[in-house]
């Protein structure tokens, strides 16, 4: 819906979205400004890389080839986690690939 009218989207906006002051009164208070960026601002990111795929003699890696995590019976890591860094793109369709992939390894018995 923001992407309709610029009427429609300041309406959405104003009414639904913002938990704040109108942006005037906003930089018209530095206090209230302040406020409103320490309650609202924070951190976004992509977790992953905490359980890195690979050899079981890799002291870094918790996983194997498939996802399953080393010297733990019947636990899978199917998700970003398994990378052993982060990619410099957004990580979504990597995410589902590696989903994919071990989907079929776990329907296949591997």
């Amino acid at each position: 819906m923001l992407d309709g009218p610029d009427w429609f989207r300041r309406f959405l906006m104003r009414t639904f979205i913002l938990e704040a002051p109108p942006i005037a009164d906003l930089l018209a208070d530095d206090d209230q400004l302040e406020s409103l960026i320490r309650d609202a601002a924070f951190g976004v990111w992509h977790a992953s890389c905490t359980c890195r795929m690979g050899a079981e003699s890799d002291p870094k890696a918790v996983t194997d080839a498939n996802g399953k995590v080393h010297g733990v019976t019947g636990l899978r890591v199917v998700d970003a986690s398994l990378f052993p860094s982060i990619p410099s793109a957004n990580i979504h369709l990597t995410v589902l690939m590696v989903a994919e992939k071990l989907s079929d390894a776990i329907l296949a018995g591997r």
